[in-house]
């Protein structure tokens, strides 16, 4: 078992090794990180809005951002997510997947809109709100993860650069492409993540991807959900070498903010 598990691990890492990563553009670079507090904590990385409940450690949260920024990389250097939305949340997946995330039951399709008018934020949580059920994780566990969710939305509308930075990352002439996911880590250090991806395309110019009112009869929409757990083992082994990849212009992809 221990040979076993030695050679899988020498395998991930000479597939992190082997990754290539899309170049973060200057807009990006110039985005600043902001410390946060101890309690429910956002922070946006490339083109996912990722929200923390209170009381993940710092390691945590810190391995849950390089994870998804380190998959956004890849994802995008391979792959449009505008235009290649299936071939790009498979690059996506695959990454988290050699670098410790255990995905539970991930889902790509058309999103239908009940509404005729909707905002993108209120999709992202329709859809957040599916993955967490589907999680099945203890009920007041669920109605956090959603909440802090729906807190780290309303903070971002007022925070000036991680919005910048979100809009900067997600935003195409006529569409769209980002993730809402919501995270939160048990007494005994085991690490829950739901995901929510939206893609869009649209009929005019986008100027707002959060927070403009649509008609279902102007935009195509396509939506992904997720739950996944980190194995915390595995991804230590990983951790030092995903630090490397991510040099200082990649890691300034990451904004965080209290919610």
């Amino acid at each position: 078992m221990t040979q076993e598990i030695t050679m899988n691990t020498t395998d991930n890492l000479d597939y992190i090794a082997s990754c290539e990563l899309a170049e973060c553009p200057e807009s990006l670079q110039a985005a600043d990180e902001t410390d946060a507090g101890s309690g429910n904590e956002g922070a946006v990385v490339a083109g996912s809005l990722l929200a923390f409940a209170a009381g993940m450690s710092a390691q945590s949260k810190q391995d849950v951002m390089n994870s998804f920024l380190f998959a956004t990389l890849v994802a995008n250097k391979a792959f449009s997510s505008e235009t290649q939305g299936d071939q790009w949340y498979d690059k996506f997946n695959e990454v988290l997947s050699k670098l410790g995330w255990l995905s539970t039951q991930w889902n790509y399709a058309r999103y239908r809109a009940a509404n005729q008018r909707f905002t993108m934020d209120e999709v992202g949580l329709e859809i957040l709100g599916s993955a967490i059920a589907a999680a099945a994780l203890p009920g007041p566990a669920s109605l956090l993860m959603l909440k802090v969710a729906g807190d780290a939305i309303a903070a971002l509308k007022a925070k000036k650069e991680p919005l910048r930075l979100f809009e900067n990352q997600t935003k195409s002439h006529r569409g769209g492409s980002f993730r809402i996911a919501s995270c939160i880590e048990s007494e005994d250090s085991i690490v829950s993540l739901a995901m929510a991806a939206v893609s869009f395309q649209a009929d005019s110019d986008v100027t707002n991807v959060l927070f403009w009112e649509w008609q279902d009869t102007s935009v195509q929409t396509w939506k992904g959900e997720d739950s996944l757990l980190l194995n915390t083992a595995l991804y230590a082994r990983h951790r030092d070498m995903i630090q490397q990849r991510l040099d200082d212009n990649a890691r300034r992809a990451i904004a965080e903010f209290e919610i």
